[in-house]
């Protein structure tokens, strides 16, 4: 595991989502489940797609947010796992950015991120959850 991944912020739900149409999201990610309990789609919820801008004059790209649907105000979307390709963590500037937009829809750190679970030693799990 490279030194990037072990620092990597995961105590939060915030996903970079690959949909099928090739756009990137970033959202507050969950599952959505039947009364049984049986997996029946996804939700993301304060959706923004990502894309490079333009150079900066150092070389470095910026990256753009822009509301994912902007034409309602509702902010939580479901959709079925066919739509998705792939779910992963954003890296930790990307994460601190997002959580700032998100105080404007009054959600604060403390809604965001939880405290990690340890088991006393320092070792990777042998499994992951989401």
């Amino acid at each position: 595991m490279t030194e990037e991944t072990k620092q990597l912020r995961t105590n939060h739900n915030i996903r970079l989502v690959i949909l099928a149409t090739g756009e990137t999201v970033l959202c507050l990610f969950g599952d959505v489940k039947d009364a049984e309990g049986a997996l029946v789609g996804y939700k993301m919820i304060y959706p923004f797609v990502l894309d490079l801008g333009d150079p900066n004059e150092d070389g470095t790209l910026p990256i753009k947010y822009t509301k994912w649907c902007p034409f309602t105000p509702v902010q939580e979307f479901k959709l079925v796992g066919d739509h998705i390709i792939s779910v992963t963590y954003p890296d930790n500037n990307i994460l601190d950015s997002y959580a700032g937009e998100l105080k404007s829809y009054n959600i604060l750190e403390e809604d965001i991120f939880y405290e990690e679970e340890t088991n006393g030693d320092n070792s990777e799990p042998d499994q992951v959850t989401e």
